[in-house]
């Protein structure tokens, strides 16, 4: 069996990749981003408005890097549009592990929501757009829930946070960025700086500050800068 070769641009990726996908198995990096070609026919089609094509040329860029958020992103969208609840979800809960932003997170939340919304679970649902906006407020997350508020008849964005959290955690939701993902963007930037890759390293600390707002990891990167 030979090596997998894929599309890693990024130490990040690396260690994400080696970590969740690799295994037992062995890999060599791509000699040029082979991604990129599918991403970009995927965005045609989705243009067009076949979301189908689309689709499957972002599971292609999947199948080169996955561990990029913006192709699984992308799939799950297409998965909405095609009405595929299950593989919305599925493909949500894979996306967790590649959370590196609050940005990835809302949206990680976000597709919850949606996958909630569609199995009539409102309060679930709420939670989860309530929570996402925590990380980072966007108008979709604001409409899902006015469309939830005049659908049940009652407002729903009155909880506090320690009562999104519980229901969150009620149902099995994490409420945090994966600390294993946390880890290793760490290691990844100790690693960068070890190689003189500054510029990586700086990403990996900015990702981990993103997500924790750890004071420790802000004055490196006050020092970095």
């Amino acid at each position: 069996m030979g090596k997998n070769v894929v599309s890693l641009t990024h130490i990040s990726e690396v260690f994400l990749y080696e970590y969740y996908v690799l295994g037992d198995n062995e890999y060599e990096l791509a000699a040029e981003d082979t991604a990129a070609p599918h991403k970009e026919r995927a965005r045609e089609l989705a243009q067009e408005g076949d979301y189908k094509k689309a689709q499957q040329e972002w599971v292609l860029a999947h199948f080169e890097n996955p561990v990029d958020m913006e192709s699984i992103l992308w799939i799950i969208q297409c998965c909405k549009q095609l009405g595929d609840t299950e593989g919305e979800y599925s493909y949500t809960t894979d996306s967790y592990n590649f959370c590196c932003t609050r940005a990835e997170l809302a949206a990680y939340y976000r597709n919850l929501g949606w996958y909630y919304l569609e199995k009539y679970l409102p309060d679930v649902s709420a939670a989860c757009y309530l929570y996402s906006n925590y990380f980072d407020k966007t108008k979709q997350a604001d409409a899902e829930i006015a469309f939830l508020e005049k659908a049940v008849g009652k407002p729903v964005g009155d909880k506090s946070l320690e009562e999104i959290q519980q229901l969150l955690k009620d149902n099995n939701i994490p409420t945090e960025a994966n600390p294993i993902t946390l880890a290793l963007l760490y290691k990844a930037a100790e690693e960068a700086m070890g190689a003189g890759r500054e510029e990586q390293a700086i990403d990996c600390y900015r990702m981990v500050y993103d997500l924790t707002g750890d004071e420790e990891v802000g004055k490196i990167l006050n020092n970095l800068a």
